[in-house]
């Protein structure tokens, strides 16, 4: 390869898969640049020789067409990742609501959020009593710019990109966010065997979305009604502190989560993780470049983190682990929760003071593999490094800086990468004193482009379909910005008390 361009091939179904399998041939889509498009054409202009018994599409529909229009395709992901890692700029598909696809030119730099001792993940096997660690590969999280064309506005992207995988997002004005992720896991955790998983990435290796076209859960008619943002409670936004606080992160997960991202998967726990802690630090560190001119790697000019100065974190992944035998085993996401906290902290009464497992950490995020009959599987609670006297509080047993997030599909969640973003920014936005938008206040984003409601409204039946990756600016202003800005740090407090029970 050379230049600032990688130049690959890399072959591309450029059409809905709703309009592949109703046999409709729409024009072929041969883009040049950076990765060169290679149409799947239809009928006898097709050079793919068929396997007897079903095409790649037709297990595709049954396996992933209830999520919505999901376009399958072939990337060359060697290729990506040694491009990235050279330094030089990408070029990859975007998914336009409808489900067309267009090349975009991304820009990225690597994002690493690891602390600097941290170099191995962690597997505790709570059966034998007995723990043991093996070598991360380097870090693979990147952050950067999806470029201008047309005379529009530069987009942002948070992608992790390996050998195998590229997974994560791109925001274009005014066309929104569209998603990357890899097809293996999507099909092993929907129950398709592996001889139809075969023949399906020999075809395909990943999907490509925009969340506008993805099918969530809807909610009643009690809650669907969208309102006016409400005026921010008061004037003075919380000033930007001069260098960037530090919101670390411990990342487990339970047996399930073992094994519904194993060690042989193109996509591991350990970097299901880290990708989705990648959203995450965008999201809490994202402030105007000129504000902090050193955050010029990506754009962030569209109100994400409710507006310049109302906050920003650096999140740092302080450990990543799960369980492989016994550990938290509650089949809810309040009681996993809680019991989470019980396994990570050693105290009495639990979460109350040293000595815990869970060091300094400011959050500790719980991913389970399972699915909680009757809910979506997310729980948390508010604040951050709740210690001492507070925890003698008659709700001293959810008195902890955890949270639980469902990351596998089943009862009403998909289990798509957006989806399980949502999630985890909503409870991680509890962490840190978001309350639950009962209303479904919509807020504008992509740069005054759209609106929707934001990562705080969760309805009545789970996430909206038309859900945004944004926190009202009101509640980023005068509830985030706060509270990271008071307990981000410093040590652990020992006054404040808990009153919070666990937030679905």
């Amino acid at each position: 390869m050379t230049g600032t361009t990688a130049r690959m091939s890399t072959r591309v179904m450029s059409r809905s898969m709703r309009s592949v399998l109703q046999g409709r041939c729409g024009g072929a889509l041969l883009v040049l640049g950076a990765v060169c498009l290679l149409p799947l054409a239809c009928g006898e202009h097709t050079t793919t020789v068929p396997l007897p018994g079903e095409s790649p599409e037709e297990i595709l529909q049954e396996a992933l067409g209830s999520l919505g229009t999901l376009v399958p395709v072939k990337l060359d992901t060697a290729a990506l990742a040694s491009a990235v890692q050279a330094g030089q700029s990408i070029r990859l598909p975007f998914a336009e609501e409808g489900g067309q696809l267009v090349q975009r030119d991304v820009h990225l730099i690597l994002r690493n959020l690891r602390a600097p001792d941290l170099v191995e993940f962690v597997l505790k096997d709570g059966v034998q009593q007995q723990g043991h660690t093996q070598p991360l590969p380097p870090p693979a999280t990147y952050q950067g710019i999806v470029a201008a064309q047309g005379g529009g506005q530069p987009g942002a992207a948070v992608l992790t990109i390996t050998a195998q995988v590229v997974a994560g997002n791109l925001l274009v004005a005014p066309d929104g966010w569209s998603i990357i992720e890899p097809l293996e896991p999507m099909l092993r955790l929907r129950g398709v065997e592996p001889a139809r998983r075969q023949r399906v990435l020999g075809k395909y290796n990943h999907v490509v979305y925009n969340s506008r076209d993805t099918r969530l859960p809807q909610p009643s008619s009690s809650g669907a009604a969208l309102a006016a943002s409400p005026a921010d409670s008061h004037a003075t936004a919380v000033g930007q502190p001069p260098t960037p606080l530090v919101l670390s992160i411990v990342g487990d997960g339970d047996a399930e989560l073992f094994q519904a991202y194993p060690l042989d998967s193109v996509m591991p726990f350990w970097l299901m993780q880290e990708t989705l802690f990648n959203a995450i630090d965008w999201l809490y560190n994202c402030v105007e470049p000129d504000a902090n001119p050193d955050n010029a790697y990506t754009v962030c000019d569209n109100h994400f983190d409710g507006g310049a100065g109302a906050f920003q974190a650096r999140l740092r992944i302080d450990r990543l682990e799960t369980w492989t035998a016994g550990g938290p085993t509650a089949n809810s996401a309040g009681e996993l929760m809680v019991e989470s906290a019980r396994f990570t902290h050693q105290s009495t009464p639990v979460c109350c003071g040293e000595p815990h497992t869970a060091g300094q950490s400011s959050l500790v995020h719980f991913f389970t593999g399972k699915a909680f009959p009757g809910s979506a599987g997310n729980a948390s609670v508010g604040g951050l490094n709740v210690y001492g006297d507070g925890c003698e509080q008659p709700l001293a047993s959810f008195c902890c800086h955890h949270g639980v997030s469902q990351i596998v599909p089943g009862n009403g969640t998909p289990g798509t990468l957006f989806q399980v973003q949502l999630l985890m920014a909503h409870e991680i936005g509890h962490n840190t004193g978001g309350e639950e938008d009962r209303f479904g206040y919509a807020q504008d984003w992509l740069f005054g482009e759209k609106s929707g409601p934001t990562l705080m409204y969760s309805g009545f039946d789970g996430f909206p379909a038309e859900e945004v990756f944004v926190y009202a600016s009101d509640v980023a202003a005068n509830k985030i910005g706060p509270l990271l800005a008071q307990r981000l740090g410093e040590a652990p407090d020992v006054t404040t008390s808990c009153d919070s029970a666990p937030v679905m």
